[in-house]
């Protein structure tokens, strides 16, 4: 299992102020994070980064803050979301999950993920077709063509959850961090610009008011 090194609260803050700093309007950066947030509550496990790309460019968002959204499915969350989704779309669907042979299993659905992308990306890449990987493919997807079509379903209302759950505490808090940076540069900029001014300019009107005093004293 892997662990942040510094620990997942300053993992979590710096991963906060790396979204924060993102060029771009507060709405494309907090539209994209959510986009990247509400694609990863889908089951198509593989091609999250691509989904997310292009409704970010479908609704103009910043497209590394939909990238970046997309952490929130990561294998420690894939599981509990897999699993809501099968069964929200048993609820919408009508369907009683003890009524039906059909039984969500996990094992079946990772290995036909990893398997599918391997098979894909080599023969994207590299141009080999596996043929025993394509068997392997169609046994797993007919053992589980139940349980996808559920999720499907499944996925419809949660993604629209999940984007407006991620879009406006982002929102907020880039206008909030943006807010503070400014501030933050106006006291800068007075304490190492008008600060020095102000010295000199006391020192000038010093000077100029001991000659003033100085010849005053003379011509008397």
């Amino acid at each position: 299992m892997v662990w942040p090194r510094g620990g997942w609260r300053r993992s979590s803050q710096y991963f906060a102020h790396r979204v924060a700093r993102l060029p771009g309007t507060p709405y494309s950066i907090a539209s994209g994070f959510a986009v990247g947030a509400a694609v990863s509550f889908t089951p198509f496990i593989g091609f999250h980064f691509v989904l997310s790309a292009l409704i970010g460019l479908l609704i103009r968002s910043n497209m590394v803050a939909s990238l970046l959204g997309t952490v929130v499915g990561n294998p420690w969350t894939f599981p509990f979301i897999w699993l809501w989704l099968y069964t929200c779309g048993n609820w919408i669907l009508g369907i009683d999950d003890t009524a039906v042979a059909v039984h969500f299993d996990m094992a079946v659905l990772w290995d036909f993920v990893v398997l599918g992308v391997n098979y894909i990306g080599g023969g994207v890449i590299f141009g080999r077709w596996d043929v025993a990987d394509h068997t392997t493919l169609v046994q797993l997807w007919h053992s589980m063509v139940d349980i996808i079509w559920p999720m499907l379903v499944g996925c419809v209302p949660t993604t629209i959850v999940i984007w407006m759950l991620f879009y406006f505490p982002v929102y907020r808090a880039v206008v909030i961090y943006r807010h503070n940076r400014i501030l933050r540069r106006m006291k800068k900029t007075e304490r190492h610009g008008l600060g020095p001014m102000l010295e000199s300019a006391k020192e000038k009107i010093g000077s100029a008011a001991k000659s003033a005093t100085r010849k005053q004293d003379e011509t008397q």
